[in-house]
């Protein structure tokens, strides 16, 4: 079928950027397709990105602004609580009504409780201009830093653990250089699930030579290609890659010129090595400490080497130390700052790695300059023309828990729903229970928007211009394809319409308003304010994206990071101790519960599951192994309730090797068993994420009628 038009975009999908062309008839898409010389991708394209974009075609796209039909203008209201339904619940409203009541709202909270009584989420779904626009109303309007977003459950363990040593948390090399690798390592990443494209150049390494470590509890795709592959138990990642750094030093496998002249602290963490021996290790991970010195060895030995890890690292109450460990091993080994040779944490969504650089963390302004540094707030202030909060914000979780209490009184969110995604779900039901307000900003009514108060109906990425920043730091353009359906609006239109009503309100005015001509004059005032951005324009990126840092127009980006050291000046090295997972296997739970992701389904499967995509894989499954099946007794197709002490769940059972035994594996895309119902809320002290990797559980036989129940 011959399109109508082709429109160049970038996909919505995964952090890998991959640039694909949208083939439009009679107003839908009917077929995507990828340009063969466009990197990141080169015209390879994965499941998802091939035929998931259909979500947005799906006939429960919001279409107009929606208000609870029990609220009544001028009228106190009900806290809020889940609707039946949309239709029962609520009634269709006018843009200006809605906007003006969320003002009005907002105002009065801010007003009468301060700024601080209003949580916010940002989107890493939405584009880096919408991501800006909104910090900069909840910052310079609002006078708060309760800004957060899905970086804080995924990657906050990442973050933490690379700012407090090298003083960066981006990726720090490209995808390009990952077919030539000479050795790598894999950590806590299903790869070729999560990030197909890079799976597949990292494939292609393998075959040309390279040495690929991998270092994971399941039998992942990518343990057929490892040339070594470290099978640890769950949750005992410090321990393996603290005793991989012991062997380097015991051994003087290090590059002594790299730690003198880039790193400091390293004769402290050298004796804080003495008790990680290899045999130590073998007893706590079950990996055999011959592995552990083959490994330490390979990386140490090659020219260059790379660390590629996901959320199996960061998602957990040792997420920073976890980090922090595999950067003190690249230190080692001065695997830093050359081609092929790097950390690179693979970034889940679209534009998570843009949302967190727009500044949409509570401790950081855009370019992740912090809001407590009085020079930072007194620049972003004189740019904005207002008085800011000196005080660090709220993280997604720490907000959640401030509603139960009541010091956070209304929630703005854009684009997330932590209804799926918080971990310990019955507390923070409990907890959005509390508020006297919320507002939903979305393109579906995914399960926090039935708690809403107002509800928005946004464009999805195929209705509006901006850019995603990919896992490489690439700068990417997004363009319109299609009308957003019904009246719903691109998410800047709208925070630029409820900041100019909230200034009314506040009393407060911003030294540019909020009357962008486009949002690539929103993009640039992102260069003005941090300078890492200030040599990307529209015009340098209307073919090919560029690669931040990016000074000026005359720079033609940063291929890889740190050549010339690490923004800290010198790397520390993080001495840590092991301690095992919060919460382990026993006598009333005796299996331990990963979560992740499944081939054709993202996230909260608020868009696959509304895609083709949702009929290939349309219930949960729990992966069990064999021996773990025999006992509790259960097979392929069987249905077991899976129980922690927080919730219950009921799946279907996949048979597998995959999962080792002990341990078994259930996506979290799927509401009707949704994962988070049995996570607990523990955090990381530092990075304050939970832990979504290492849940006791126990697990028994259900019967199909458990499942109609669920369903119905």
């Amino acid at each position: 079928m011959i399109p109508d038009r082709t429109i160049p975009t970038t996909c919505p999908f995964c952090g890998v950027g991959c640039q694909i062309q949208l083939n439009i008839v009679d107003e839908r898409i009917t077929s995507v397709t990828a340009d063969f010389a466009l990197a990141p991708n080169y015209g390879q394209l994965c499941v998802k990105g091939r035929f998931g974009t259909d979500f947005v075609h799906h006939p429960t796209r919001l279409t107009t602004p929606l208000i609870r039909k029990d609220i009544e203008p001028g009228k106190p209201f009900a806290k809020a609580r889940k609707a039946s339904s949309l239709t029962e619940d609520y009634r269709e409203a006018t843009w200006d009504e809605a906007l003006d009541l969320i003002a009005d709202t907002l105002a009065a909270i801010a007003k009468e409780s301060g700024g601080d009584a209003i949580g916010t989420y940002c989107c890493a779904k939405a584009t880096n201009e919408d991501n800006y626009a909104f910090q900069k109303l909840v910052r310079g309007l609002l006078r708060t830093n309760n800004v957060d977003h899905c970086a804080r459950l995924c990657h906050a363990g990442s973050v933490a653990g690379l700012m407090r040593t090298i003083g960066s948390s981006a990726m720090s090399n490209s995808i390009e250089e990952m077919e030539n690798l000479e050795a790598f390592i894999v950590i806590g990443s299903n790869t070729t699930y999560a990030h197909p494209v890079i799976a597949l150049s990292l494939k292609k390494a393998v075959e040309r030579g390279a040495k690929l470590i991998l270092i994971d509890p399941r039998r992942i795709e990518l343990a057929d290609f490892a040339t070594l592959w470290l099978q640890q138990r769950p949750g005992t990642d410090v321990a393996v890659l603290q005793a991989m750094a012991h062997v380097i030093v015991h051994e003087k496998l290090y590059d002594a010129d790299y730690m003198v002249m880039h790193t400091e602290g390293f004769e402290a963490y050298a004796e804080s090595l003495a008790q990680f021996t290899p045999e130590w290790a073998e007893k706590v991970t079950d990996v055999p400490a011959d592995k552990i010195r083959q490994a330490a060895r390979w990386y140490a030995n090659a020219n260059a080497a790379s660390i590629y890890w996901g959320m199996g690292v960061s998602q957990s109450t040792h997420g920073a130390d976890n980090a922090s460990a595999l950067v003190n091993l690249a230190m080692l080994c001065g695997h830093i700052g050359k081609y092929g040779g790097g950390l690179n944490p693979l970034r889940g969504q679209n534009n998570v790695q843009g949302c967190s650089d727009m500044g949409g963390l509570p401790n950081v302004y855009p370019g992740y300059q912090p809001v407590s540094d009085e020079s930072v707030r007194a620049k972003f202030q004189e740019a904005w023309g207002v008085d800011l909060n000196p005080s660090n914000g709220l993280t997604a979780v720490e907000m959640v828990h401030a509603a139960e209490h009541g010091d956070i009184r209304a929630f703005y969110i854009m684009g997330e729903d932590p209804m799926t995604s918080e971990p310990h779900l019955k507390h923070a039901r409990h907890s959005l229970a509390n508020l006297d307000f919320m507002v939903i900003q979305d393109i579906f009514a995914n399960e926090t928007a039935l708690y809403a108060h107002v509800i928005l109906p946004a464009a999805s990425f195929a209705e509006k211009v901006g850019t995603f920043t990919n896992t490489e730091r690439r700068v990417q353009r997004v363009r319109p394809a299609l009308n957003p359906p019904g009246i719903a609006r691109p998410d800047l239109d709208i925070i630029c319409d409820l900041a100019a009503r909230l200034e009314k309100r506040l009393g407060v005015h911003t030294r540019q308003g909020w009357d962008y001509a486009s949002p690539s004059s929103v993009w640039a005032e992102v260069g003005q304010v941090a300078s890492d951005f200030k040599g990307i324009t529209y015009e340098r990126i209307e073919k090919v994206g560029i690669q931040y840092p990016c000074p000026d127009e005359s720079h033609p980006g940063t291929v890889f990071l740190f050549e010339e050291g690490v923004p800290s000046g010198r790397g520390k090295f993080w001495p840590m101790e092991f301690t095992p997972p919060v919460e382990t296997p026993d006598e009333l739970y005796p299996f331990n519960l990963s979560t992740g992701r499944v081939l054709f389904h993202w996230h909260g499967g608020t868009m696959t599951r509304r895609s083709v995509l949702n009929e290939i894989s349309p219930e949960p499954v729990v992966e069990i192994n064999p021996a773990d099946a025999a006992r509790i007794p259960a097979q392929s197709g069987d249905l077991v309730r899976i129980a922690s002490r927080r919730g219950e769940v009921v799946a279907r059972v996949e048979v597998t090797d995959r999962s080792p035994i002990g341990t078994v594996f259930l996506p979290f895309h799927y509401v009707e068993a949704a994962a988070n119902l049995l996570t607990l809320d523990e955090l990381d002290p530092t990075a304050k994420i939970p832990d979504y990797k290492n849940t006791a559980v126990a697990i028994t036989p259900a019967e199909e009628h458990d499942w109609e129940l669920v369903l119905h």
